[in-house]
């Protein structure tokens, strides 16, 4: 018999945390803002004055899409921002980075009162250093008045990623160039002069000038009538003028020149094939559910969605032009997966839940980024699942969100959800923030209270001011033997020294004594934002309820104690033998959510023992636990011909062929086999026997399994395919290759843009890491180049040097690891780390971890896996 503890009454507890924490915080702030000291001079402060607010921009751009006589893309412009002045002032600051003004009168810009007399213009400058134009004045703009600020300028269209860029592709041979734009967070300010801070709102007029023959795209519609032919400086071109924008950030602005055609914007050839229709019906159904959800109509007259071929994150939602990078928003009913389906959804719905939260409704600064993210990743589930609703798809919220924030929250370098304003001041401040604490952890807390109809045990700033100004989370310790429960402050590395001392409340609660056989289990289906810890004793008759009867236990929670039992190892807390004892059930289960969290798990064993005889006992272990699942899924597709029907047991049927095929199964060996042998039957039209859910593991194993020949072929394959995820595939597989060689001529390929898009370069260089064969490689690529890959001479918009830092140390477990990771750190600390920052301590911090739990508990698993692979 077993007990389930939901965790109405744990919440409280556990999600209201101590005052005296929010007291100790608040009390670090203002000894901060004590020692804080405002520069001397405006521009040499990172934020705007407040005496200045923008109302519009009317901005005309031409990109040029061909090189000039220097072999440079570049684009010119022309800018007039209207501006309200709140309080009397001399200075004029706006920013302005990588432009090239024309000077006008001896001036970089000319001024205009809208009423009145006009202030003499004194100096104007550009201050690269905090990216600002400044013009200081010999007279005063008034308070309650009005001025025009016109500017001529020339940018480069380079091909960094950043504010207005170019991207190419090649489609029928030949080579085609498109130019459009990243502005958030910061980069509006390389296309445009502007007031370029999320509060500072303004009315777009945008026209863009553009090649014939190509279509403009921007936030709204263009005028009927103001699409017209003309000839500037003898070229032909056509001016696109387009409809005022609802009053917006700069971050959301959106500009495209391309010859791409329909709704779902792509090229020409992908459209064709039909892969924006799945976008098309998911984006109209999600946006009928938001518009419900919200009770606020959408905002806009259209919701254009766009395609590029280069475009570093996953989507962006500006208001009225959302652009992605093609494998998240393209389709192909043939060759796309059912993950990449998946992905397509939840991406969409993430997008579109900004529209309203985030776009309509926009936080006054980046330290409460969270506001954005948190709420768009909460909902995005609820779209995805409206759209899908056979999915079951927030059921992988846990899997997906929790768990991905756990591994950070856990760290003494972790941060709380907000942050003190004037500690986020830089981009590369405001950069950092963007992770799984500002994604995952809020969502958590929104799924709670609006989907569990819990009532709130306090007022919503009581609660919140908790929740936000506090970092990490509880480990609960419940003793079933007395019915008491206690927590503390989870950390992975007790040794740690967290930069703010955490005080929780306790509790006493007689409803969690069992008695005899009787088990108990907290934190049903992870409604509670915190891990949970039992007795010895409860933990026995828990494993014993798995090993007799799994299914008594829900899935969520099954997984649950597999992920709460291993970081619990991982903290010394409890044994790791009785971490991986909640595996043992395994070849019973058949379960994704409980599968994937194992395997998550045993990832890690396999970085800290991927070069040590454990490697092999454990291959040899999940080999034997996997076998069953394998033969499971065979026999249910027919030998793999069909897939499952729920959309769960289609990724199980994916960890099933991907452990068996890694550990050596027989019948999994073969079919890898003859891949290897036979890849290119696997690209002749008509020949595609592997479902697309499984081809990502077939090529893995094919490539890990082959030589050089079958490496090049499906390099060829990759550059030739014309479905973006299709191509995402077989880059992925391409580093399962076990040949130093190879791997080290593919690290090398991301350091040129023909080869691997500079968007992919991050992802890649992280997939060769991943690897037993690659670890040591990707570090010391990484090591060599990096002054390179973070210059302006590369591009440094191409590079997440935060996910590149995390995901080539991710192995580190010895001295000389850590050795190399800290002379790494004082090589380059004079030029910074940037958004790195944060992501090279928290390395650091691992690291050190690392070192200890293996030197502690290597003996205890090695004898584990003996034990348990032994012949019986």
């Amino acid at each position: 018999m077993g007990k389930f503890c939901h965790c109405n009454t744990l919440c409280v507890v556990c999600s209201v945390l101590g005052a005296l924490a929010v007291a100790t915080i608040v009390a670090l702030w203002v000894v901060q803002l004590t020692f804080y000291v405002r520069p001397a001079d405006p521009w040499d402060d990172h934020r705007l004055p407040p005496s200045l607010v923008p109302d519009s921009y009317h901005v005309t751009l031409w990109p040029r899409l061909h090189p000039d006589g220097h072999g440079m893309f570049i684009f010119t412009g022309t800018s007039r921002v209207r501006f309200n002045c709140s309080r009397d002032t001399n200075l004029i600051l706006l920013h302005s980075d990588k432009l090239t003004l024309t000077s006008k009168d001896g001036h970089l810009v000319k001024l205009t009162a809208v009423s009145g007399s006009t202030p003499v213009i004194r100096k104007s400058w550009l201050h690269p250093t905090n990216q600002y134009l400044v013009v200081q004045l010999n007279g005063v703009l008034r308070a309650g008045e009005a001025y025009d600020l016109y500017t001529e300028f020339e940018g480069q269209l380079a091909d960094d990623l950043e504010g207005f860029y170019r991207s190419m592709y090649n489609e029928d041979g030949v080579e085609k160039i498109l130019a459009t734009s990243q502005m958030h967070p910061t980069h509006a300010r390389k296309t445009f002069p502007c007031f370029d801070e999320p509060a500072m709102k303004a009315v777009f007029h945008i026209t863009l000038v553009h090649e014939r023959g190509t279509v403009a795209l921007s936030n709204a519609f263009s005028y009927c009538p103001e699409v017209v032919d003309t000839v500037i400086d003898g070229s032909l071109v056509t001016r696109t003028t387009f409809e005022p924008t609802k009053r917006m950030s700069t971050y959301l602005l959106a500009l495209v020149v391309s010859d791409y055609s329909n709704v779902i914007w792509a090229r020409k050839k992908a459209i064709d094939a039909d892969q924006g229709e799945l976008a098309l019906n998911l984006t109209g159904s999600v946006l009928n559910f938001l518009e419900t959800y919200y009770d606020i109509p959408y905002p806009l007259s259209k919701s254009d969605h766009i395609a590029l071929p280069d475009f570093y994150f996953g989507a962006m939602e500006n208001w009225g032009l959302v652009t992605y990078k093609e494998a998240n928003l393209l389709y192909d009913v043939t060759i796309s997966s059912n993950g990449d389906r998946e992905t397509t959804a939840s991406i969409i719905a993430h997008e579109m839940a900004h529209m309203w939260f985030g776009n309509l409704v926009t936080l006054k600064w980046w330290n409460e980024v969270w506001l954005n993210e948190g709420f768009a990743t909460y909902v995005s589930y609820l779209g995805a699942d409206y759209a899908e609703p056979t999915w079951d798809i927030k059921d992988l919220f846990v899997l997906n969100e929790v768990h991905r924030v756990f591994t950070i929250d856990a760290l003494a370098t972790s941060h709380p959800l907000s942050s003190e304003e004037e500690s986020i001041q830089t981009p590369a401040q405001i950069a950092e923030l963007f992770d799984a604490i500002s994604y995952s952890k809020v969502g958590w807390n929104l799924k709670k209270y609006y989907n569990n109809g819990i009532s709130l045990p306090g007022k919503v700033n009581e609660i919140m001011n908790h929740w936000t100004l506090q970092m990490g989370f509880p480990v609960v310790t419940i003793d079933t033997r007395m019915g008491q429960l206690s927590q503390t402050h989870f950390l992975l590395d007790p040794e740690s020294k967290p930069k703010i001392l955490f005080k929780f409340l306790l509790a006493l609660n007689n409803n969690m004594k069992t008695s005899g056989d009787e088990w108990l289990l907290a934190n049903i289906n992870i409604t509670g934002y915190f891990r949970v810890n039992y007795d010895s004793e409860n933990w026995d008759r828990l494993l014993n309820q798995l090993n007799t009867d799994h299914k008594v236990l829900p899935v969520i929670n099954r997984a649950q104690l597999i992920d709460d039992a291993f970081n619990l190892a991982r903290a010394n807390i409890i044994p790791i033998s009785l971490a991986l004892n909640t595996t043992r059930y395994l070849h019973q289960e058949t379960g994704y959510i409980p599968w994937k969290s194992a395997l998550n798990n045993f990832d890690y064993l396999y970085l800290m023992f991927g070069k040590s005889d454990i490697y092999i006992l454990l291959q040899r272990y999940l080999k034997k636990q996997v076998e069953p699942l394998f033969l499971h899924f065979k026999n249910i597709t027919l030998d793999w011909v069909n897939v499952p029907e729920e959309h769960s047991d289609q990724y199980n049927q994916v960890n099933a062929l991907w452990v068996a095929c890694s550990t050596g199964v027989d019948g999994c060996q073969n079919l890898t086999r003859m891949c290897s042998l036979t890849l290119e039957t696997f690209f002749w039209p008509g020949v595609f026997r592997i479902h697309p859910n499984l081809r990502a593991t077939v090529y893995c194993s094919a490539i890990a399994e082959g030589g050089t020949e079958e490496w090049d072929f499906a390099w060829k394959m990759m550059k030739n395919s014309s479905v973006a995820s299709e191509s995402d595939k077989l880059r992925a597989a391409l580093s399962c290759s076990r040949d130093t060689w190879l791997l080290n001529r593919y690290l090398n390929f991301t350091l040129d843009q023909d080869k691997i898009r500079k968007q992919d370069a991050t992802s890649t260089i992280v997939s060769i890491a991943r690897s037993v064969h690659g670890q040591m490689l990707a570090w010391d690529f990484v090591r060599r180049n990096w002054e390179y890959i973070t210059s302006p001479r590369y591009g440094v918009g191409s590079f997440s040097f935060a996910s590149l830092i995390s995901g080539v140390t991710a192995s580190f477990s010895t001295e000389e690891e850590l050795s190399q990771l800290l002379q790494f750190k004082m090589d380059n600390a004079a030029a910074g780390f940037g958004s790195a920052t944060t992501a090279l301590e928290q390395a650091l911090e691992r690291t050190r971890a690392n070192i200890r739990w293996v030197s502690g508990k290597e003996q205890e698993i090695r004898s584990w896996f003996l034990h348990e692979t032994s012949s019986k």
